[in-house]
């Protein structure tokens, strides 16, 4: 099976499973609205990982003084993207925005251990190389 493949089912398969749990007491506790919050962040947080997870690919060909960069410089557009779309969501999106914060902030940590593995393992199956 392609590693492209694999990761995107591991990725998918997991955190579909994590945002059915989440969900279940958000809409049975809270309402549709905090749902739908909980859902935003967790799609913002997947975004993120399959633009790290890609760039980071694309980056273990190419020279360490590149793959430091785009590393070092994804973090940061990352970040800045993620920085931007809790200002949209706080001025613009009819959903609380600490459902969708929470909910960002979870899925965004439990993604990057996804990320750290596959950085370990690309770096382990290089040394082997």
């Amino acid at each position: 099976m392609n590693d492209n493949l694999k990761f995107l089912i591991q990725i998918s398969g997991l955190t579909s499973i994590l945002l059915v749990v989440s969900l279940v007491p958000v809409l049975y506790f809270g309402n549709s609205r905090m749902a739908w919050g909980v859902f935003y962040g967790y799609l913002v947080s997947l975004a993120n990982i399959l633009f790290a997870f890609f760039s980071i690919k694309w980056a273990f060909s190419k020279s360490t003084k590149t793959f430091f960069a785009v590393v070092v410089g994804g973090m940061g557009v990352r970040f800045l993207i993620l920085i931007v779309t809790m200002f949209i969501v706080w001025k613009f999106v009819q959903v609380p925005l600490s459902a969708f914060a929470l909910s960002l902030v979870l899925f965004y940590l439990t993604l990057q251990i996804f990320e750290i593995r596959f950085i370990q393992k690309e770096l382990q199956s290089k040394k082997i190389a």
